[in-house]
């Protein structure tokens, strides 16, 4: 279990004896927000938004199991329901009760899977460029980042041989420059704090890494969308080519109540391209669910 450099962090003991790397900052009574980071992200993705939230209310996130400053799993469980195990354990080591959830990419498939099984703990429910898992079988509707996860776990069998070189492209001087380029992310996109996410990502074990992210965004399972039984916001980017529209969509009509907002230009990084929109948006709903002292 790696020490972070940057910020304090919390050793949480969770359900297999798993370590796992907590932070919780922002004070104030109202209901804390839980992040639930994608596989491979950490603070990158969320943390100009994180700092407008823990002016209003505390902030409390975690690395998942195996990836970044959490240890390896001490059992074989990097499914959906072990992740949100973990969610629990670190919401009971802050003192949590209750929490409203926000989840980027795969981080909302776990997101989703906390809401339907915690019905009585989560509050509120934001999930943006993200959906319930990419199984195959959507690749009919073509949607080819069903292929993804199918890629991650094969490509995990020769990961010793690629964590390097990946890792090394990271740090090349020009890699900013060719992240602008690409055409992946919109004009409006923070360079700096994508090359962040890159390097968190890259410096993950590699192997474990394809192997979490196999078994997250591979598990399909739209039957949660109907158990879940918290306000919820859907934000979708208009030129997001991983979280396609058809699945944001399919959504917003099965989890009851629940709202989309469609950011036309932004594409599957959204957080990076439109932190001010989103993090006005976020407080906005959440301010809606519990409004703060004096609203």
């Amino acid at each position: 279990m790696k020490q972070s450099p940057a910020e304090e962090q919390d050793d949480v003991v969770s359900f297999d004896g798993t370590r796992l790397a907590a932070r919780r900052t922002g004070e104030g009574s109202p209901t804390p927000l839980l992040i639930i980071n994608a596989v491979g992200t950490s603070t990158s993705v969320w943390r100009r938004i994180a700092a407008d939230v823990a002016r209003e209310r505390p902030v409390i996130t975690w690395d998942l199991r195996g990836l970044n400053y959490s240890e390896l799993p001490r059992s074989d469980r990097i499914d959906p329901s072990a992740h949100v195990e973990d969610a629990v354990a670190v919401t009971d080591h802050f003192g949590a009760e209750q929490v409203a959830v926000a989840a980027w990419s795969t981080g909302t498939r776990i997101a989703l899977e906390f809401a339907a099984a915690y019905p009585d703990r989560t509050r509120a429910l934001t999930l943006v460029n993200g959906g319930y898992g990419h199984a195959l079988r959507r690749l009919r509707f073509l949607e080819f980042a069903s292929l993804l996860p199918v890629g991650a776990g094969l490509t995990k069998y020769v990961a010793g041989f690629l964590e390097s070189p990946f890792r090394n492209v990271t740090r090349r001087p020009e890699f900013a420059g060719l992240i602008r380029q690409s055409g992946a992310v919109g004009p409006t996109a923070d360079i700096p704090g994508l090359v962040e996410m890159a390097h968190e990502v890259a410096d993950s074990d590699l192997h474990q890494l394809l192997s979490t992210y196999s078994a997250i965004a591979g598990d399909g399972a739209p039957e949660l969308l109907e158990q879940v039984q918290a306000q919820t916001l859907l934000v979708a980017g208009g030129r997001d080519q991983i979280t396609s529209m058809r699945m944001m969509e399919k959504m917003a009509a099965r989890i009851p109540g629940a709202r989309l907002e469609v950011f036309d230009e932004a594409t599957h990084y959204l957080p990076f391209e439109f932190a001010s929109r989103l993090s006005e948006a976020l407080r906005k709903f959440l301010s809606e669910t519990e409004p703060l002292d004096g609203d």
